[in-house]
């Protein structure tokens, strides 16, 4: 097959797609409302709590709006408030809006929330706590993911789906379970990337075990390690260029499904982890020690990680742009593990990607021909 290796134009950071992911949100606000059909006891509560079930979820607002509460602009009380709800017998769930405000909850959730089911000392029932934030762009307090952090803090489950039916399935067991949720919504994955079965199967999903990861696909050069916005791009590019990598949907940044890791790394040799949040000391650092440790003599190659700078996100959008993880740092590295493809000129296998060329390409490294690329049959 042979493929002209073009990255094809993605959502930009001045798109309506990075302004709102409307069929993640729709997914989450399905679970919810067929959670609180079976649950009396789960509420919601959060600033603009209301409006947002109003806009977002009007048959939460229809059938349980009494179960629906505004709180205050005080987001380490409003979180406090869940606290002692859920002391009472509810199952909280409460909204913080944008990732970025988290950092006025982190008393409430640290040191409270992920502790209020270990200092009973058995003497009280474990308790259900969700609380749940946003990724959103633009700005350096209004950008920053924070998943990371909270899988440092003992008590904490962190979530991130990538798309409608995980968000359903991932929120329907973090109402059931006992125990305190992180759960994040990635408004930075454009809906376009939503794949048709996806989109229709957020009615009835049933729960989604935490921990346990998902192939998105198949493959025997290398796997690839991702979650969130990343794991989109790392799909669109493996299935638009025919790339031999398997990937590996984490869906629980913690915890994290390592085994499921372990086997694959074991079946292709090779490990490339890419993560949308900052590289250093992030999820992608914990995987790739863990698997430093386990399995260095199975490697082929050492291990690539690929995530954000460690820097404040700038207010410009376009400048948001240059610190995520882009579709041409993403192919560049798939393409440093693909033996099967060779190119149509030389047959060899060796390919970097054209700087200088706008849409970007690759070339050659061994006779310099560009954009003519072919995969050879399986080995």
């Amino acid at each position: 097959m042979t493929a002209a290796l073009q990255i094809a134009a993605g959502p930009t950071p001045n798109s309506a797609a990075w302004f709102r992911n409307r069929l993640i949100r729709d997914g989450i606000c399905r679970a919810i409302y067929e959670e609180m059909e079976r649950d009396s006891s789960i509420y919601l509560f959060g600033e603009g709590a209301q409006m947002k079930v109003h806009y977002d979820a009007p048959d939460i607002e229809r059938d349980f709006g009494n179960r629906v509460t505004t709180l205050p602009i005080s987001e380490d009380g409003n979180t406090n408030f869940c606290v002692g709800t859920s002391l009472i017998g509810l199952k909280p769930i409460v909204d913080v809006i944008t990732a970025d405000f988290l950092f006025r909850t982190m008393d409430s959730i640290c040191n409270t929330a992920a502790k209020i089911n270990f200092v009973s000392g058995g003497s009280e029932p474990a308790r259900t706590i969700v609380i749940r934030s946003e990724f959103m762009v633009f700005g350096p307090t209004t950008g920053q993911r924070l998943e990371s952090l909270f899988t440092h803090i003992p008590g904490l489950t962190v979530v991130v789906p990538s798309n409608p039916t995980d968000a359903a399935g991932l929120m329907k067991t973090a109402l059931r379970r006992k125990g305190v949720t992180i759960f994040f919504e990635d408004r930075m994955i454009p809906d376009a990337t939503t794949k048709e079965e996806e989109e229709k199967k957020v009615r009835d999903v049933p729960p989604i075990p935490f921990g346990k990861s998902k192939i998105r696909r198949q493959g025997l050069d290398v796997t690839v390690v991702s979650y969130g916005l990343t794991l989109r791009q790392v799909e669109h590019l493996s299935e638009k260029y025919g790339l031999d990598c398997e990937i590996i949907d984490l869906r629980t940044v913690y915890p994290v499904d390592f085994d499921s890791i372990y086997e694959s790394v074991v079946k292709t040799g090779n490990l490339l982890i890419i993560e949308p949040d900052i590289k250093y000391a992030g999820v992608g650092a914990e995987i790739a020690a863990f698997m430093g440790e386990r399995c260095f003599g199975l490697l082929e190659k050492p291990i690539m990680r690929l995530g954000a700078p460690r820097s404040t996100i700038p207010t410009s959008q376009f400048l948001h742009k240059e610190v995520l993880v882009t579709d041409k740092k993403i192919l560049a590295a798939m393409i440093t593990f693909q033996n099967k493809l060779t190119c149509s000129n030389c047959g060899k296998s060796q390919f970097e990607i054209l700087e200088e060329e706008k849409p970007e390409t690759i070339k050659c490294r061994n006779c310099g021909q560009p954009r003519a690329s072919s995969r050879g049959e399986k080995a």
